[in-house]
């Protein structure tokens, strides 16, 4: 059985890019804002891994992220920001999310995703 990914990213030509390099191996969901990734995760969507845009309209990766962390039901996910460097600066405030700069390599990124966080099960957030 495939894990299973969450893209979240209001480029539609950046979310049909990121579906089409994991959908070989992930079975994968898509959103193009933090308000729909929040509705399909509480509408039943259990993902392994969430890999997100930072800058969004309605609830943008900030806000989402602040909102995964301090959810019991979700603080576990390991996020995968894609960002610019400046707002990559910006999620030291959240120092247990990646971030990866854009432009990414595809294939770096995921082998990043395979080893480092779904192979490691690593756990994103800390429960302070």
């Amino acid at each position: 059985m495939k894990h299973k990914m969450l893209l979240v990213d209001d480029d539609k030509v950046m979310l049909q890019l990121l579906k089409k390099i994991f959908e070989k191996e992930y079975t994968v969901f898509t959103a193009c804002d933090g308000v729909e990734a929040l509705h399909c995760l509480y509408n039943g969507i259990k993902p392994d891994v969430i890999v997100s845009d930072l800058v969004m309209e309605n609830i943008n990766g900030y806000e989402f992220v602040k909102h995964l962390s301090t959810s019991v039901v979700f603080s576990k996910i390991p996020v995968v920001i894609l960002s610019s460097m400046a707002e990559s600066e910006a999620m030291r405030m959240f120092p247990a999310v990646k971030t990866i700069s854009k432009p990414f390599d595809p294939l770096k990124l995921l082998s990043y995703i395979n080893t480092k966080v779904l192979s490691a099960n690593t756990q994103i957030f800390s429960n302070n």
